[in-house]
């Protein structure tokens, strides 16, 4: 919990100090990005703002496709939830580490079984994967000159974002079709305790992991002739990160920007993704902005570079932030005020 919290502070410092080289590099004073905002066109702006839900809705309606095809009844209302925990804490942590784990602990108090939680997740993100290199692809295929216009430290970015994003798929296609690699995994651990002579806790762990991944290979396999479920969940989150992409794309005619050029601004938003994807920094703040800045300004003048850049984040990351955090929050509340009517009852009953 105290790094999560150190990681909030840090990712809060980075964009505070990002937002100020923004302004200071735009040559932008509040006063004046808030007087854009009141010019901007409100219903691209409206727009935007469902983009950016529906990026958080359908990630948690892959989720509860994937776990009601497991036999469990999720409902959507805790998708939302289970997405939301994932998008919070994969932009307060390092490469997104922090993200399933903190949609697993939702779930797992929603009494999903352990295999189950970790199968749908690895689906989830074996498709999340799969529908950013499509989009890369889709971008680098029918607008190659927007990434040759790109500045050096920007193309290397987006190079390492597209062959992470690759070997990324592959790992998680194999781990799904080979459950021996978590069982060596498991091996490792079980040696390392004998070694430390915790032969009693590393038969225990042996004895768990053998039921771990007994289960685990049950829910892969209930999967894996799913075709039409495969097939699904790829589209929904290939919706969701369209939408996320469709953020900037809607802020640019908000700021009358030229529908001729929303091609080219989703092609640029694709690009920045895959760039900034695999960077070790919280939410990639500052490294999102440094590539949508040198690709904005292949369209637009610095100043409406700088604005498109902070309004866009401003939707598709700190709102969504807040959004996901306040959802994260209701959701802890109302798992402990189940807990504390659990109680209530068990004690009556002792009674």
């Amino acid at each position: 919990m105290r790094k999560k919290i150190l990681w909030a502070v840090i990712t809060l410092c980075l964009s505070v100090l990002t937002i100020i080289a923004l302004f200071y590099n735009g040559g932008l004073s509040l006063p004046e990005l808030w007087q854009d905002i009141r010019e901007a066109t409100l219903g691209w702006l409206v727009a935007a703002a469902f983009c950016m839900l529906g990026f958080i809705f359908f990630e948690g309606r892959s989720l509860v496709l994937i776990l009601r095809t497991l036999g469990y009844p999720a409902r959507k209302r805790r998708g939302f939830l289970y997405a939301s925990a994932d998008i919070y804490f994969s932009s307060i942590t390092p490469s997104a580490t922090g993200g399933q784990p903190a949609s697993a602990y939702f779930m797992h108090k929603d009494g999903i079984s352990g295999s189950a939680v970790v199968v749908s997740l690895i689906l989830n993100l074996t498709m999340y994967t799969l529908a950013i290199v499509s989009l890369g692809l889709l971008s680098i295929v029918f607008f190659p000159g927007i990434f040759m216009e790109f500045n050096l430290a920007c193309k290397l970015m987006i190079l390492v974002g597209v062959f992470a994003m690759v070997v990324l798929a592959v790992f998680f296609v194999i781990l799904l079709k080979r459950h021996s690699i978590l069982l060596g995994m498991g091996d490792i651990i079980v040696s390392v305790l004998n070694r430390f002579h915790c032969r009693a806790a590393a038969r225990k762990v042996h004895a768990k992991l053998d039921e771990a991944i007994e289960k685990y290979n049950e829910c892969v396999e209930l999967l894996s002739g799913r075709k039409r479920l495969l097939l699904k969940t790829y589209l929904l989150n290939l919706l969701q990160r369209t939408l996320h992409v469709l953020v900037t794309v809607f802020c640019s005619y908000a700021m009358h920007g030229r529908l001729g050029d929303g091609l080219k601004v989703f092609a640029i938003q694709t690009y920045v993704v895959l760039g900034s994807n695999f960077i070790p920094v919280p939410g990639a703040v500052g490294i999102s902005e440094y590539i949508m800045y040198h690709g904005y300004v292949m369209l637009l003048d610095d100043e409406s570079s700088y604005t498109l850049a902070l309004l866009s984040r401003g939707i598709s990351f700190y709102t969504c932030c807040a959004i996901s955090i306040v959802t994260v929050l209701l959701g802890y509340i109302q798992l402990r005020l189940r807990k504390n009517k659990g109680d209530a009852c068990i004690s009556e009953d002792s009674i």
